[in-house]
């Protein structure tokens, strides 16, 4: 008889040990899909990116400097980056960002038809200001002797 309750405690004790195995499993598997999966995602974005990249582009490295790819050596993995007239060469992986010269000339094109017109407004709402200004004339009161004595 004791040999039955023995063997009854060791088999509650397995069933316990197999739920924490199923909690482990499901664990494993929601992490893969929270964090694993869209790292994955974005290394692949990323190595795209480097790829699809030409002489003309505009980049910002990992540094945060700004310019034009000048040239590409993808042998080497080096990138030459002209800065306002200065060129440095940077290891192509970094790269943080960087825009197709196509797509930079084409959303430049678009952002100067409203900003022209924007200007010309701002230019009308000043010349309007203005003219209200000059046509406005403030008038100082006079000021009277017994308020400057109470004053002092």
């Amino acid at each position: 008889m004791e040999n039955l309750n023995i063997l009854t405690l060791g088999a509650a004790g397995a069933g316990g040990s197999m739920g924490l195995m199923i909690f482990v499993v499901i664990m494993f598997v929601g992490m893969y899909f929270l964090s694993i999966r869209p790292q994955k995602k974005q290394q692949q974005k990323r190595q795209e990116m480097l790829k699809e990249m030409n002489k003309g582009d505009k980049v910002v490295t990992l540094g945060g400097i700004k310019g034009v790819i000048a040239s590409i050596d993808r042998d080497n993995k080096e990138v030459v980056v002209d800065c306002d007239g200065i060129y440095l060469t940077f290891d192509i992986n970094f790269i943080r960002k960087a825009v197709p010269a196509d797509k930079v000339t084409t959303d430049a094109v678009k952002d100067n038809k409203p900003a022209a017109k924007a200007e010309e407004t701002k230019d009308d709402a000043k010349e309007e200001a203005t003219a209200t200004t000059e046509d406005v004339k403030v008038e100082e009161p006079e000021s009277t002797d017994d308020t400057k004595e109470t004053t002092k």
